[in-house]
């Protein structure tokens, strides 16, 4: 019998997987990508693309109102002009010929002062004159004869200059002496105040018997052909005016006597404890009625258009425009919208209230802080519980 051979079976014997080394090309390749992954990797476990930013802004609501300088507003019947007239020198007041009410022309003596020192020292000037003069007389017969005599050969070349020179100081010293008559003369003119104008006398300011300054106040003169009336308006209502703004100025206790006028001038500082302005309204064609010194009450003849005050801070310029943000409540965006706002009131003072007369309308939401931060479209928060902007 003939014995098969079977094969031993053995375990398969475990063996470690052959590792092979990169090649050098591709270990460069690799180095070379590395910086690219890990900036391609999300820093701090976040996403790659940014959450937009809402910035924290302040609002208010837009609620335009109507001007209308507290109804009404009192004042008084002026002259356009009136002149404050004084003596040009010093001196005792010995006479004043005029009242408050009196109607002067022009050229008529108001008052006098006493001229007792201004005569004497007229009379002196007239007697300096007259030296003066005889004393020219003489130097040029003087000079007449020192020249025949120089002619001749029988005075001297120095006799003749000196002869000369006496005659052209006597000449210089009438000339001198006439000027001091004629301011002599003047002074004596000055002792009388004369009126330069027509006009009614609305104010004295000095009595007979009283020394006066030169230039101090003794006579008001104003031309009551030309009258304005005079108010006294707050701040906030000369910032908000209407522009160019008609008024109706009637009589008080007469309201059917009436004038039109316009806005002439406006203080441009006001008054340190009333902190009120004084605005003059020029009067066309005022009844005989308004008289100077007259109470009258001033009102806007027409309506004048909305407006709404905003706070400086809400304003942005570019290219020469002036624009707010506009919020959209819904969205939570804010867009530029452009306006067109009134004169400030001084150029120094770029956060002061500014007045809006075209641009918004009623219940826009306008950004009033952080305006320089914003972009075209970009989210914002704000309070739901808006304060109102709108003008006083």
């Amino acid at each position: 019998m003939t014995r098969i051979a079977r094969p031993t079976t053995r375990p398969p014997t475990m063996r470690s997987p052959t590792i092979r080394q990169p090649t050098k090309p591709l270990l460069v390749a690799l180095l070379a990508l590395a910086p690219a992954l890990v900036a391609c990797q999300p820093q701090g476990g976040h996403h790659a693309d940014a959450a937009p930013v809402i910035r924290p802004v302040r609002t208010v609501t837009v609620e335009p109102v109507t001007f209308r300088m507290g109804g009404s507003a009192t004042g008084t019947i002026e002259a356009r002009a009136d002149a404050d007239l004084g003596f040009r020198i010093a001196g005792k007041l010995v006479e004043r010929k005029v009242d408050v009410g009196s109607l002067v022309k022009a050229g008529d003596v108001l008052a006098r002062l006493d001229d007792q020192d201004q005569r004497n020292a007229l009379r002196t000037a007239e007697a300096n004159l007259a030296s003066a003069k005889a004393d020219q007389v003489q130097a040029r017969n003087e000079e007449g004869r020192k020249r025949e005599l120089l002619a001749n050969g029988n005075a001297s070349q120095a006799q003749y200059d000196a002869a000369l020179l006496a005659m052209r100081t006597a000449d210089a010293k009438v000339i001198a002496t006439q000027a001091a008559l004629q301011s002599a003369r003047d002074r004596v003119g000055y002792t009388e105040l004369r009126a330069d104008r027509d006009g009614v006398v609305t104010t004295i300011g000095a009595e007979p018997g009283q020394v006066v300054e030169a230039g101090q106040m003794v006579v008001r003169v104003a031309q009551p052909e030309e009258r304005e009336a005079v108010f006294n308006v707050a701040e906030t209502g000369i910032r908000a005016a209407p522009k160019d703004p008609v008024i109706d100025v009637s009589l008080a206790g007469a309201p059917d006597i009436v004038a039109v006028g316009r806005v002439r001038e406006i203080s441009p500082q006001a008054d340190p404890v009333t902190r009120t302005h004084t605005v003059r309204i020029a009067l066309d064609n005022p009844p005989d009625a308004l008289r100077l010194g007259a109470t009258v009450v001033g009102r806007l003849k027409q309506p004048p258009a909305p407006v709404v005050e905003l706070p400086g801070t809400a304003l942005f310029e570019e290219a020469g425009r002036s624009f707010v943000w506009l919020v959209d409540p819904k969205a939570q965006t804010v867009r530029r919208q452009p306006v067109v706002i009134r004169a400030r009131d001084g150029a120094s003072d770029t956060d002061g209230p500014v007045i809006v007369t075209e641009g918004l309308t009623r219940g826009d939401v306008v950004v009033t802080a952080g305006v320089h931060s914003l972009s075209e479209g970009q989210r914002v928060r704000f309070n739901q519980k808006i304060e109102t902007a709108a003008a006083p």
